[in-house]
């Protein structure tokens, strides 16, 4: 019984080291996703600013606004994809807590970022279009957890 005690009490421990890493993978998300509607927000005003001066900057205008734009578009689009390769990871750490409390619970406990994705994968292909153009959508297929690196291989 005492090693059947200590093997729980483990397998607890790692899942709360895992919850404290998707913790801060879900923190990183949410201050990505804040700083990307700022600068949507910044490119917008700036649009709004460069198309609305006076009629003597002529095609600069234009130019600036397409430049503005251009790199706000660039900007996005990274973010998205970064916050895309975050939710990848938080995936994985989702099989693996989920493995782990089925053993001690007997139930998952986290489903939101497999359950979004499946949502994404769901969608129709004008959003898919869409949403890899802005760099918000990435087809990708149930990946499980690799398993723990026995001593040897090291």
């Amino acid at each position: 019984m005492s090693g059947s005690t200590n093997e729980h009490e483990k397998t607890v421990e790692i899942i709360g080291l895992r919850m404290k890493e998707y913790e801060s993978l879900r923190s990183e998300v949410v201050q990505r996703i804040a700083a990307r509607q700022q600068l949507a927000g910044y490119a917008g005003a700036a649009t709004v600013i460069a198309a609305t001066l006076g009629s003597g900057l002529g095609i600069w205008r234009i130019v600036v606004v397409g430049i503005v734009l251009l790199v706000a578009y660039l900007y996005l689009r990274d973010s998205n994809d970064g916050i895309q390769r975050l939710g990848k990871h938080l995936r994985l750490i989702e099989g693996d807590v989920n493995d782990l409390a089925r053993s001690v619970y007997g139930r998952e406990i986290l489903t939101w970022e497999s359950r979004r994705q499946t949502e994404r994968n769901d969608e129709k292909r004008f959003w898919k279009a869409l949403g890899r153009f802005g760099g918000w959508h990435r087809d990708e297929p149930r990946v499980g957890i690799p398993e723990p690196r026995g001593e040897s291989e090291g």
